[in-house]
């Protein structure tokens, strides 16, 4: 089994008064997601931004632990709110 390490990044948008997610990207580091998930954040299109990293099986793609939130910004949802 080859585990991966994936960088990810997650815009919001506000639809009424709900937070929907808007664009997602995967970075190649850690620091290239940190830093769209902000400029992402501190854009006029999207109200928040996180960039958060996952290790997976490279194979099968199940997820070997619990993502680890690297970046957060602005209006995101209440799961990323306690980290």
């Amino acid at each position: 089994m080859t585990t991966k390490t994936y960088f990810v990044v997650q815009a919001f948008v506000k639809t009424g008064r709900r937070l929907v997610s808007g664009q997602t990207t995967q970075e190649r580091t850690a620091e290239e997601a940190k830093s769209k998930a902000a400029r992402l954040a501190d854009s006029s299109r999207y109200v928040g931004a996180v960039a958060f990293e996952q290790v997976a099986d490279d194979e099968t793609g199940e997820t070997m632990e619990e993502p680890r939130l690297l970046f957060k910004a602005g209006d995101v949802p209440a799961d990323f709110s306690e980290e």
